[in-house]
Parts: C-alpha cells; sequence; structure tokens
C-alpha cells in the first residue's frame, strides 16, 4: 500500500531548474568555489559603459561639448584632475621658461591602431593614468582615441605608443563649439572657420632651410575665445635663448628676412597696450638642444588670423634681438579639428597612416642656376 500525501497548501512546489540551480550551489560550495548563476554571468559578461564622476577646478567644462561628440560603441574615462586653467595674467612674451604650470584643457583626437576591446581598454587606462588628462573616449569602430587633457600632444602620443599601438595624431580643437553666428560675424562660412581652428609649423631640418631646427609648433582654437600655443623642437644649442614668433607674411623664399614685421592684429588697437599678438615667448634651450613651451594666448589672438603667415625661430644674440644667430622661418597651415579626418588610406598614393612618417618625403632641390625653381626660392618636393 503506498500512501500519497499532498504537498502544503503554502509551499509553492519546486521547480526542477531551482534543484539543479541548488545542486550545482551545494556542490560548488563543497570545492571551496563561488557559484555564479547563468543570468548573472551573462550580466557580468555584458560590456558596460564605463564612467566615473570629474571634478576639476579647471574654468574648461567638458560636459557641454562633449557628450554630442562621442559615438555609442565608445568608452568614457574620466578622472578626478587638481589641473587649473591659466588666465590672461600668465601670458608673458619675455618668460624665459617659455612655459606654464597651469593650462587650458583641450581636445585632442589620435588615430590607434587597436583590434579588440582589451586594446581600447589598456589604451584607456594608459592615456588617464598621465598626469593633466581629464578625459579618455576610445572607439573601436573608428580606431579613435579623444583626450580631453592640458598635457601637450606629444606626451599623450608617446603615451600611447609605450602600450604597443601604432598613433597619429589626426585632429585638435573641438568644432562643434563654433557655430554659424560666428562664422557670419567673420565674414566666413561655417565650413571654413571649422577649417581653421588649429594651425601647425614643421621645423624638418637642413633639406627644408631649417638649419638644425627638427620639431613641430601648435596652434588650437580651443573656444571663441581661448586659444593655446605649444612647441616641441629639437637640434638647437643648449643654454642659448630663442624667441619664438609669428610674423606677418608667410614668404619663406628668403628665410625670417622676407616674412615681415612682428604679427599684429590691425583690426584691434593693440599698440595703444603696446602687446605684439605675434610675440609668442622667448625660450632658453635645454641640455639635450631642446626647446618646449606651452602657452595660454591673450583674449584677442584668434588661430584662423595667423593660417598662412609664418612660425620663425631667433635667436638672441648677446641681448640683441635681431642678431646674427640661428633664424629660421616654416609658414602656418591649417591642421584638422576633432572628427574631420579620420581617413586611414591617402588617396592620392595609397599610403597607410600606419606606414607614414616625417621621413616620407624628401626634398630634391636643383642647383643653383640649373632651375628657375630654385633661383625663386622654391623647393620642389618629390615622393621616394
Amino acid at each position: 500500500m503506498t500512501m500519497q500525501t499532498k504537498p502544503p497548501q503554502n509551499v509553492a512546489p519546486v521547480a526542477p531548474v531551482a534543484v539543479a540551480a541548488r545542486a550545482a550551489a551545494a556542490a560548488a560550495r563543497k570545492k571551496g568555489s563561488r557559484f555564479i548563476p547563468r543570468q548573472k554571468q551573462q550580466q557580468k559578461q555584458r560590456p558596460k559603459s564605463r564612467v566615473t564622476a570629474m571634478t576639476s577646478r579647471s574654468s574648461y567644462s567638458s560636459s557641454h561639448h562633449h557628450h554630442h561628440s562621442i559615438k555609442k560603441d565608445t568608452n568614457i574615462r574620466r578622472r578626478t584632475t587638481a589641473q587649473t586653467s591659466s588666465s590672461n595674467d600668465d601670458y608673458n612674451a619675455n618668460d624665459i621658461n617659455g612655459s606654464s604650470t597651469k593650462g587650458v584643457a583641450r581636445e585632442i583626437e589620435f588615430m590607434v591602431e587597436m583590434r579588440c576591446g582589451k586594446c581600447v581598454e589598456k589604451v584607456e587606462k594608459s592615456v588617464l593614468s598621465l598626469e593633466g588628462v581629464i578625459q579618455v573616449s576610445a572607439s573601436l569602430g573608428t580606431n579613435t582615441v579623444r583626450v580631453l587633457a592640458t598635457s601637450s600632444v606629444k606626451t599623450v602620443e608617446e603615451k600611447i605608443a609605450s602600450t604597443g599601438y601604432k598613433t597619429r595624431l589626426v585632429g585638435q580643437g573641438n568644432v562643434e563649439l563654433f557655430n554659424e553666428r560666428l562664422a557670419e560675424r567673420l565674414g566666413m562660412d561655417l565650413r571654413t572657420l571649422r577649417q581653421s581652428l588649429a594651425a601647425v609649423a614643421e621645423f624638418k631640418g637642413e633639406a627644408y632651410q631649417h638649419g638644425s631646427c627638427k620639431g613641430v609648433v601648435r596652434f588650437v582654437q580651443v573656444n571663441e575665445e581661448t586659444a593655446t600655443f605649444e612647441a616641441d623642437v629639437l637640434g638647437l644649442e643648449k643654454g642659448k635663448k630663442y624667441k619664438l614668433r609669428v610674423r606677418m607674411y608667410g614668404d619663406t623664399t628668403r628665410g625670417v628676412e622676407s616674412c615681415g614685421e612682428v604679427y599684429q592684429n590691425t583690426n584691434e588697437n593693440e599698440r595703444e597696450e603696446e602687446i605684439l599678438l605675434g610675440e609668442m615667448c622667448a625660450v632658453q634651450a635645454m641640455e639635450d638642444g631642446s626647446i618646449k613651451a606651452s602657452l595660454q594666448l591673450p583674449k584677442k589672438f584668434f588661430v584662423w588670423d595667423i593660417i598662412g603667415r609664418a612660425l620663425c625661430i631667433e635667436e638672441v644674440v648677446a641681448g640683441n634681438e635681431e642678431g646674427e644667430g640661428l633664424r629660421v622661418a616654416a609658414v602656418l597651415a591649417r591642421s584638422a579639428g576633432v572628427g574631420e579626418n579620420l581617413k586611414k588610406v591617402c588617396q592620392c598614393d595609397g599610403t597607410v597612416i600606419w606606414e607614414s612618417s616625417p621621413d616620407d618625403f624628401t626634398p630634391q632641390i636643383s642647383k643653383k642656376g640649373g632651375s628657375p625653381l630654385f633661383e625663386n626660392g622654391k623647393v620642389s618636393v618629390k615622393r621616394m
């Protein structure tokens, strides 16, 4: 005789799945390991947006403009920072150090050869550990890393490269901060304005009539009132003092001599204040013959006004600023803004961005009298 008993009315029957789960948990406890239900495992494996709070004493606020520029597949990392934005009082054209410990945060963008989510995480963590970096956002889909920082471009670029990934700078300055109304006021269309927010002057040594100088000088218009200046140049004499200046014209056929006077915005009555906007700074070369400078420029300095002019490095000899020492000039050319240069292959010759280098173009200079190009002071450049 078999007795059948009803389960208590107030107790729900145990589902087979629950029984199996309990058994698995008990087995895991015996082995000393932790049992994680499948649903929680799936939640754990699902990628989450990594966002932490950011507080900053900087006058720059990224909360307004940065969110709209972040793509859906982009991770965002922020850090607490004590960096402070410099005021115009920090600007001193005669500062022997040629740099400011204070800086204004601006957005810079790199193309980075990342292949998976782990690559993205590794690059983000590495860059975020740098002093002066406020926010990092990486996109695997576009292979780009955007950095909001007061750190120099070279510092960030070297940090990314140190993680083992090929990288190239592709943009500076957030173009979305500049609108149609400002473009109309300046008498240009919005596209032209947004293409004129960053400028670069490159010094490439003897082959380009730059003597021993090799390096880059960059300008970025951070917003309508703020522009930054950054210089990193090698090949100078240690201990010697150099002036970095923007001159009126981009005619470098006779070096500094053909570049005109120091740049001055003639639309403003600046001469009453006895300030020449083209006077960037005075820098003393370090032990390795390099000069480094990073400044926030006066309010009336605008990057779109200097494109096509010349950036000159001039040695100060025996207190005479117009001495016979090293004097070299390079044209200030447009540089792409953030999000405006995402191509990985050059359309003209098929060069992949990771394969390019500063030595890609070797100048072929004709002998004097052998070509009208030489006599006009021009240099022909041939792809090797």
